[in-house]
């Protein structure tokens, strides 16, 4: 049988299971929704009848970023979890913005320019390693917030979890869920730089075990740097029926799409970034970005007398983006050149270049796991289990007979007329890969204080890559991951842990192959942490610390001794020594804090031999977008019942381009401060944010061709009706 067709083979036995779950339950009333046995299941699954508590709240206790629902301080790895309530008080609209809120983190500029999420962990790529609820979400779009209930960030290798990828960690997004009472909130927005952001949360309660839940949410925005916009529009409803009962099901649709004016920000100089910039766009009024993200989910969770759950999840999306843009600097050769930053005037000469890149994705995605707890051998076990499936396909698009963007001076700002479009546009190649994958965990409770884990998994990844020129390639990987931890938990508030884990990056990981990745096996990385989480003030207060070594052991080098080459080498190592602190919860009834540190260093072990590389050789140099410092800190004090103040900072140490380390670029470290006063009463929330309080001008994103700059000083007031 072909591997599509038991990946529909498997789709089908899952639903076929929901179904005889769900009839064999009902025929022998034991689990139907709204009988006798219902309330002791709802002691198993709460109703979900409140406001979750994502949204008022700091602190998370449990996550799904380690495959079912678990408490954090059962999970041997460092997770960060990002709170509804801390996106809304930090007005962090985007997934990027909500990611300044975690430490260890840094920004690459590439496709999308500012907006993009393109997030290094750990000094490793997250681009393949991005989730919604749990199923990968790898395609190149931005991410707004509109509808996250919170985004879980785990650390360190797991692919034992995940399958390829997650060198660094995963950042999985959870959506927001129907819960069982009828509760609406509409917010608008208003703020510097002509920012209007609409946004609607509205919960039905339709049946007594049912709800419906719709989100929307309308932004445009102009930009600090005077000719970059934001235009996005987002939808999405849920429905669930029979929540908290034996069969619970949901089917939910999302849909996305922004027309914006992407920012490629300003070209370095001398290895540093032009600051004079940062205020200054010399794009082309026709530059655009149009992308969108379409995709209908759904869900079936059957829980088991015996406490165990089953969920199962399709998930079908496509999504498109579509990108013209300007990349602009100064002239640094000929007369009208510029050597230094001293030397800029008003008739300085800028060039400008184009970024074009088109491409659609369709990915359909089954996934199940199961969650449960056994006895064996006078043992407690935890037990995590699944199986995933994948079809993923890409097809990418090339632009031809592209205008060249006159050159301009430093003192013509605010881009020029838009251009007329000549281009044609053209299929440039697809990609087809197919995924399987199978893992079982289990957590043996050796004592009352001690456990032990130990988890295995297998992939099988084939991927087919068309190219309109040269043929077609093809390839399919075989790998084992695992994972393995002891856990020591002295008393309920207190957890300290060892544990080890495995990844692997396929060539085909970013979906196109060359003549070369295609003859190369997948590189591989490990993960060490010893780490320690505390629950304080009688629970409040969740505390946490990791000391870790990531470690890419295979990377990929090219054969340079060769004058042929046929694949690349596995001899490269690189690796990031840490320890992270955090905190997030309540001190007191009215300071609520959530703060983060990482303490890191990355180094480049083995990059092939200088006497062959020569000047591209990086070898003991630190590795890119790894800053040594970063962290952020967030704090509340709730003066009075109506009203709240807020301060916070966030920031990092110097970086350097990711596969530039020897281009000798730098952009130097940064703190800001943002600030919040609110205003509540029963009904309505009145609240300021004030961003960059201080006018810091920093780097946000960093590229080995440009840099682009954070946003400058701005404010945003926000009326809020809760009905």
């Amino acid at each position: 049988m072909s591997q599509k067709k038991q990946w529909a083979a498997g789709i089908g036995l899952s639903l076929l299971g929901s179904a005889v779950w769900a009839q064999t339950d009902t025929a022998q009333g034991t689990r139907a929704p709204q009988t006798e046995s219902l309330p002791e299941v709802v002691v198993q699954a709460p109703k979900r009848e409140a406001t979750p508590d994502s949204k008022q709240n700091y602190q998370a206790l449990t996550t799904t970023a380690g495959k079912g629902k678990q408490a954090l301080k059962d999970i041997p790895q460092s997770v960060t979890v990002v709170t509804e309530k801390l996106m809304d008080d930090k007005n962090a609209d985007t997934l990027k913005a909500a990611m300044h809120t975690v430490s260890g983190i840094a920004f690459e500029a590439g496709e999308g320019g500012a907006i993009g999420d393109l997030i290094r962990l750990r000094g490793f790529t997250t681009r393949g390693d991005i989730f919604q609820d749990g199923m990968r979400d790898i395609a190149q779009y931005n991410r707004d917030t509109f509808n996250q209930d919170r985004i879980e960030v785990l650390r360190g290798s797991a692919s034992m979890l995940y399958g390829r990828g997650s060198t660094g960690g995963v950042i999985n997004q959870a959506s927001k869920q129907p819960f069982l009472a009828t509760q609406h909130e509409v917010e608008a927005t208003v703020g510097t730089d002509n920012y209007v952001r609409l946004t609607g949360d509205f919960n039905i309660k339709t049946a007594d075990d049912a709800a419906l839940r719709i989100n929307v949410m309308k932004t445009d925005a102009d930009s600090f740097r005077n000719g970059p916009e934001t235009h996005r529009l987002g939808v999405a409803p849920t429905f669930s029926w029979g929540i908290g009962t034996a069969n619970e099901f949901s089917i939910g649709a999302y849909h996305l799409d922004y027309d914006d004016v992407p920012d490629y920000g300003f070209r370095w100089l001398n290895g540093r970034p032009v600051d004079k910039a940062v205020d200054r766009w010399y794009g082309a009024q026709s530059d655009y970005q149009r992308d969108s993200a379409d995709y209908a989910v759904f869900t079936h969770i059957h829980r088991f007398d015996d406490g165990g759950e089953l969920k199962s999840s399709v998930r079908d999306g496509t999504y498109k983006r579509d990108l013209w843009a300007t990349t602009a600097g100064l002239v640094t050769t000929g007369n009208s050149r510029v050597t230094h930053v001293n030397q800029i005037n008003d008739n300085s000469g800028i060039t400008r270049g184009n970024q074009t890149r088109a491409a659609e994705d369709h990915h359909t995605f089954w996934q199940t796991d199961y969650s449960g707890k056994a006895q064996w051998l006078g043992l407690r076990h935890d037990l995590l289990a699944g199986a995933e499936a994948a079809l993923e396909r890409t097809t990418s698009y090339t632009y031809t007979g592209t205008p060249a963007k006159p050159t301009t001076t430093w003192g013509t700002t605010g881009g020029t007329a838009p251009l007329a479009d000549t281009r044609v546009r053209t299929r440039n190649a697809s990609f087809d890969s197919q995924t399987t994958g199978l893992y079982a965990q289990d957590t043996v409770h050796l004592t009352s204080q001690w456990k032990l884990l130990g988890g295995v998994r297998h992939d099988i990844f084939d991927g087919e890559y068309d190219r309109t020129t040269g043929g077609p390639l093809s390839r399919t990987d075989r790998m084992w991951s695992h994972r393995e931890g002891v856990l020591f938990q002295p008393d309920e508030q207190s957890t300290y842990y060892l544990s080890h884990g495995t990844s692997f990056n396929a060539s085909g990981d970013l979906y196109q192959f060359d003549a070369r990745t295609v003859n190369t096996p997948p590189e591989q990385s490990r993960n060490y942490e010893l780490g320690a989480k505390w629950e304080l003030f009688n629970g409040d207060l969740s505390m946490r610390t990791a000391l870790f070594r990531t470690i890419k052991y295979n990377e990929r080098n090219t054969d340079a001794a060769s004058a042929s080459p046929t694949n690349y080498l596995l001899n490269g190592q690189r690796h990031t020594d840490g320890i992270e602190f955090e905190a997030a919860g309540r001190i007191t009834n009215q300071l609520e804090v959530f703060t983060s540190l990482a303490l890191q260093r990355g180094l480049i072990d083995k990059a092939g031999d200088p006497a062959i590389n020569g000047s591209q050789n990086n070898e003991g140099k630190t590795s890119g977008l790894t800053p040594r410092l970063s962290g952020a800190i967030w704090a509340t004090y709730k003066i009075n019942s109506q009203w709240r103040a807020g301060v916070g900072a966030d920031g990092m140490t110097g970086r350097v381009p990711a596969a530039g380390e020897s281009s000798g670029n730098r952009a130097p470290g940064y703190v800001k401060v943002d600030a919040l006063v609110e205003y509540e009463t029963m009904d309505y929330r009145v609240k300021l944010n004030l961003n960059n309080l201080f006018d810091k001008v920093y780097v946000d994103g960093v590229y080995r061709g440009f840099t682009v700059w954070g946003p400058t000083r701005g404010a945003q007031l926000s009326l809020t009706r809760t009905f």
